[in-house]
């Protein structure tokens, strides 16, 4: 019987997309959390709790099996430079890549629907 594929939430995709889509970019769990957070100034709580949730997501795909990356520590903890996906990992970056294009091309048809049926007009 088939494994079912994994299914990640806002973040987890984000991360093995960004890796995917910039395969030569040396990612570290710093410059992660700067690209999937732009709006986060470094300093501030937001970004820390941003860091610590990328970083929780990075720990999470290593067990996968779905990257790899050098740990270092630095004042922040354990974090993670030169990741990079396996195998495994690319696979899952295009599946995970391929689902969100089919859902935005559903939730377009479903508007276009609605627009169709006057759901989006005024009463």
């Amino acid at each position: 019987m088939p494994r079912p594929e994994p299914v990640f939430d806002g973040t987890e995709g984000d991360v093995l997309i960004a890796i995917y889509e910039w395969p030569d970019v040396p990612f570290s769990s710093y410059t992660l959390t700067q690209r999937l957070n732009p709006k986060f100034q470094i300093t501030t709580p937001e970004y820390r709790t941003a860091f610590a949730h990328v970083s929780s997501v990075i720990e999470e795909h290593i067990v996968r099996g779905l990257i790899r990356g050098k740990r270092s520590r630095s004042a922040d903890g354990v974090f993670f430079n030169n990741l990079k996906l396996t195998y495994k990992g690319e696979q899952a970056a295009i599946q995970e890549r391929d689902r969100r294009t089919l859902r935005e091309e559903v939730k377009k048809v479903m508007d276009v629907a609605a627009l169709i049926r006057g759901d989006g007009e005024k009463k």
